[in-house]
């Protein structure tokens, strides 16, 4: 793996080894050293800039990896939002990342994988992968949670009970811890069901909020104003060939502060 520094420490910005139709490629963006040229979308808003690596491209969709601090939509007065780039790439946005999340997000580059690549994030056909940080030592090494999420949309959040309430959805993922450090808990989640700020509800529910969201019970924010959960991983079918796409980053590097490498 290379690293690039971001232009904005957000979220490292890691060139992700992809394993496509069966076969292993080397990762997009390369160092200096392999005389490879990477390719990233750069935003600009009043002093901030992000920079977002293109992990793969072909004529029916992009995926990148979305630095925290990004929103995926946004109103007139957020104008780094995700739907921008969207804009501008000629593509269309497929589902949404929590702007102080990072990680992979897919976004369709015609109407016909758009409608495709719906279907797929809606009938629970794509894979889905996250780590965590949490501050908590969970009370399993590993476990399923299932709870049932009502969103408040006043307050922009999701409570999680342990029976089914009126307007709840069941929710349900499964998480194995996989490191610790001296203060933190390193998490790898798959996710069974796709809810509303899901991972984040259903932590903080066993009493391990992730590190910096104070929304969901974290003491305190983190310098970035990021939380530390990365969408890591993405497995589903193309949604022109059908042949099965994997997409793996790797713990993102500003995550050494706290205790695990990347």
């Amino acid at each position: 793996m290379c690293f690039l520094p971001p232009i904005q420490n957000n979220c490292a910005l890691a060139c992700a080894s992809i394993r496509w139709l069966g076969l292993k490629k080397a990762h997009l963006g390369a160092c200096k050293a392999t005389s490879c040229v990477e390719k990233f979308i750069v935003i600009f808003d009043k002093s901030f800039c992000w920079r977002m690596h293109t992990i793969y491209e072909d004529d029916d969709l992009l995926v990148i990896n979305k630095p925290s601090g990004v929103a995926s939509q946004g109103n007139d007065t957020n104008t780094n939002r995700l739907q921008t780039i969207a804009t501008l790439q000629d593509a269309f946005l497929v589902h949404r990342l929590d702007q102080r999340v990072c990680g992979l997000m897919v976004l369709a580059k015609n109407k016909e994988s758009l409608t495709q690549l719906n279907r797929y994030f809606q009938t629970g056909m794509v894979q889905k992968n996250y780590r965590a940080i949490v501050g908590q030592l969970p009370p399993l090494d590993t476990d399923t949670l299932v709870h049932w999420l009502k969103k408040d949309t006043q307050k922009a959040k999701s409570k999680a009970f342990t029976t089914e309430v009126n307007q709840s959805k069941k929710a349900v993922l499964v998480y194995e811890r996989i490191q610790s450090s001296q203060r933190y808990h390193l998490l790898q989640i798959a996710l069974q069901t796709g809810r509303f700020h899901q991972i984040r509800a259903q932590l903080s529910a066993i009493g391990c909020p992730i590190a910096g969201d104070i929304k969901y019970g974290f003491p305190r924010t983190l310098a970035d104003g990021s939380i530390l959960l990365q969408s890591c991983a993405l497995q589903f079918a193309h949604p022109r060939t059908q042949m099965s796409l994997s997409f793996n980053l790797p713990i993102p590097e500003s995550w050494k502060k706290y205790g695990f490498e990347a």
